[in-house]
């Protein structure tokens, strides 16, 4: 199958799909949690942390764009509420810049990566604010080709102008541009766009109890990155 998808770029969504967002808030709520009486369980809590932030950056309307630190700031002042924890100011700081910024990539993804670099424009083209995916890459040594945050491009996945914005500013046609993610919203997006979609199953995104959904016709769906480099 080696090159049927005949593309030349791949564009990977980062946050969830290489960067594991629930070890860092979970051990940040952890480490909240000594301070606090609170009987919440700390996955529990990065998880509806997660929600809430993503419902915020996915669902924008366009009039007044914010980016991911400030979707993380609405999302503790709303967690903060709904569960009646009394966060200090502090503990926000902690919990919505401190650990999103300093994420662990998947075990599966470096090396990989490498091998796909040499043969593709290997972008990320991300939700995550500038300042989150600098920060992330620099400290995980992920070199990419170019990053492509929704926040320079002021257009946020999964509007279908977002994927046609990236293809124009990389003079490739979307035919020819893998969108490689976790989240099937992401990727019926891109295919709507013109996009191969590359499916990646994170079966520990959400913490143990994660439930894997694919909820689309992909061109391909593998297990890991390990497995995508033997494809493509």
């Amino acid at each position: 199958m080696k090159n049927k998808l005949n593309l030349k770029a791949l564009t990977f969504d980062t946050g969830g799909t290489i960067l594991d967002w629930h070890k860092g808030f979970k051990k940040a709520f952890e480490e909240v949690k000594k301070n606090n009486l609170y009987n919440y369980k700390c996955s529990e809590l990065a998880n509806e942390f997660r929600r809430i932030s993503l419902e915020k950056i996915t669902k924008q309307d366009g009039r007044e764009l914010i980016n991911f630190d400030q979707a993380h700031w609405y999302a503790i002042d709303e967690l903060s509420k709904s569960r009646n924890i009394a966060f200090t100011d502090k503990e926000k700081q902690h919990i919505s810049m401190h650990a999103p910024s300093n994420l662990k990539v998947w075990d599966d993804f470096k090396e990989p990566y490498e091998v796909l670099r040499q043969k593709y424009f290997c972008i990320s083209f991300t939700l995550l604010s500038n300042r989150l995916v600098y920060l992330n890459s620099k400290k995980n040594q992920i070199n990419w080709d170019l990053i492509l945050s929704c926040e320079s491009l002021e257009i946020y996945k999964p509007n279908i102008e977002a994927y046609l914005k990236v293809a124009k500013l990389l003079q490739i046609p979307p035919e020819n541009c893998g969108m490689v993610a976790c989240h099937s919203f992401d990727l019926n997006a891109a295919k709507s766009a013109g996009f191969k979609t590359i499916f990646v199953k994170r079966t520990k995104e959400w913490g143990e109890d994660t439930k894997i959904h694919i909820d689309g016709d992909y061109d391909l769906v593998v297990d890991s990155f390990t497995e995508l480099t033997r494809i493509l």
